[in-house]
């Protein structure tokens, strides 16, 4: 395992959590009053040349592509977190097509994914219980010509707007399957469209979808192994998880070396210093394990349980970057002229998109 990150990743790494910080959290307040992305957020985006941007046919030096997403996804969630995971479930949908999607699919699709970083998409992979892809109670049944998928998925992004959706469930002989849903007629039901979130609430989401006989095309079939990208579309989510607990981390130190207590900056004292570090260490440590499995060839059964216990922690450090945050800034932490609380509010709904009650109580040592 490599216990740093390349030279030139960490320099992407850094430049783009800057670009990030400067570019997109501005956008902050109008995300939350409008409940949109902006317009002028798909310019930003487009300026940064993030990967996936041209398909995933390049990579950052000579690092892997999956590397450059996962530190990419990172970087954005120093920024604004709605615009942050919108991107992400965009580039997660061109990632599975690029990765297992035929040769046709991919002329199709991933030409529309490069001319818009926020290109409306989604990915239905979750099922709203904690289960990791090799318990989905989906189905992806061969009849005939077609495929017919039923099952039920929780939550859903990009409900009603995006324009191809990359749905995963399991055949009959319990293999991963993928397919490409471009019109999802009256088989998919949203419920929860307009319920008011506490955060993403610039994010279109449907917290459940229910799917009953869809019919799909046969050449919808994503014929490549989907088991592996998946891994990295959750290990892409785990990436955000810690750039936002790294912008709640470091907005909270940099407040308490200005905030004098007991004759000396409040971030002198170990009761307000260590916690901090302590989240510091564990986003440096998760995000080595992810570069480490990003870089590895694990057979899919134990990449997906590694990537299980990546997210689980990374939902957990971020909750607790969000929570630290808040109570260190006490109550400047609540009020809008500081990130704090946006922050801690957004970890609560990130941390709850791919959630597993079971890992997230378990240890690993």
């Amino acid at each position: 395992m490599e216990l740093n990150l390349l030279a030139g990743e960490k320099r992407y790494l850094t430049d783009l959590k800057e670009a990030a910080t400067k570019t997109l959290r501005p956008f902050r307040f109008q995300v939350e009053t409008e409940r949109r992305i902006p317009e002028a957020v798909t310019e930003e985006l487009a300026r940064l040349a993030l990967p996936g941007a041209n398909g995933f046919s390049e990579a950052l030096d000579d690092a892997p592509t999956a590397s450059a997403f996962c530190l990419a996804a990172e970087a954005l969630g120093w920024g604004e977190p709605s615009i942050a995971y919108s991107w992400l479930v965009s580039r997660q949908v061109a990632w599975v097509i690029s990765e297992a999607g035929s040769p046709e699919q991919k002329a199709k699709w991933l030409s529309r994914f490069a001319g818009d970083p926020l290109f409306p998409a989604s990915l239905y992979l979750q099922e709203g219980r904690g289960a990791p892809p090799s318990e989905l109670e989906t189905t992806v049944l061969e009849k005939g010509d077609s495929f017919r998928v039923d099952g039920f998925k929780s939550p859903v992004f990009n409900p009603t707007t995006a324009e191809v959706s990359v749905v995963v469930g399991r055949d009959a002989s319990g293999k991963l399957r993928a397919v490409l849903m471009e019109d999802r007629g009256d088989r998919v039901l949203f419920s929860g469209l307009q319920e008011r979130r506490l955060a993403l609430s610039g994010c279109s989401v449907a917290l459940e979808a229910q799917i009953e006989g869809l019919e799909v095309p046969a050449e919808n079939v994503l014929p490549g192994d989907v088991s592996r990208a998946i891994s990295v579309c959750r290990l892409s989510h785990a990436a955000l998880c810690l750039g936002i607990a790294g912008a709640a981390t470091r907005y909270a130190g940099e407040w308490a070396r200005t905030r004098v207590a007991f004759g000396k900056p409040i971030i002198g004292h170990q009761g307000v210093s260590f916690p901090l570090a302590d989240l510091v260490m564990a986003a440096d440590a998760l995000r080595l394990s992810i570069q480490d499995l990003l870089l590895g060839d694990l057979p899919a059964d134990e990449l997906e349980r590694q990537t299980n216990h990546i997210v689980a922690e990374a939902n957990q450090v971020v909750q607790d970057a969000g929570r630290e945050g808040v109570q260190t800034m006490g109550v400047h932490g609540i009020i809008s002229d500081h990130p704090a609380s946006h922050w801690y509010k957004a970890a609560a709904v990130v941390a709850s998109v791919d959630y597993d009650p079971l890992t997230s109580r378990l240890k690993f040592v």
